[in-house]
């Protein structure tokens, strides 16, 4: 069956949600190595293309990334680069040597500044979403961490007040 492989839209000098999968949605990144394998290869390469990274969160079968290229071509040489080394690691750890890792990834540029800030509170919070953490705070492999220590739990709060994330419902029913 054929795969789809979504368009990219290219833009220097520009903010971008970026989500990218795994093959099937299985859950390769399970455990704390794998997910600081991602990690660390996304700092290096981050430096690497001189992308600003400003938000970003790591779970079992995907991750998201909130980030701004210096030239929009970079992108698919960077996400070749980022795939192809974790997937290359992953593979030898399990001994399984070409097994494809990584589905695709999908791009949507940030027209706005509210486009901007929702989708960092999305990204910060898709751990509770996916029923990971009931918050926040508890997962480790995202940049909330960050803004917590440097921004304060306030300025946290007050972005997700301004700028709620609205695909999934908040509830207080339990």
């Amino acid at each position: 069956m054929p795969r789809h492989h979504p368009p990219h839209i290219y833009l220097d000098d520009t903010w971008y949600i970026v989500t990218a999968s795994t093959v099937d949605h299985f859950r390769f990144l399970v455990g704390d190595g794998a997910k600081s394998l991602l990690r660390d290869k996304l700092k290096e390469l981050v430096l690497e293309f001189k992308i600003t990274l400003r938000a970003w969160v790591i779970l079992d079968n995907h991750y998201h990334l909130l980030l701004k290229t210096f030239r929009g071509h970079d992108l698919s040489l960077f996400f070749g680069k980022l795939h192809g080394a974790t997937a290359w690691q992953l593979n030898q750890w399990a001994g399984t040597p070409g097994r494809q890792i990584w589905h695709n990834y999908w791009d949507t540029c940030i027209r706005d500044e509210k486009g901007y800030w929702t989708r960092f509170n999305y990204i910060h919070q898709n751990p509770v979403k996916h029923g990971y953490v009931p918050h926040t705070v508890e997962w480790p492999f995202s940049s909330y961490h960050y803004y917590l220590r440097t921004e304060g739990q306030g300025w946290l709060d007050d972005l997700l007040m301004a700028y709620p994330v609205r695909d999934y419902e908040w509830d207080n029913f339990d």
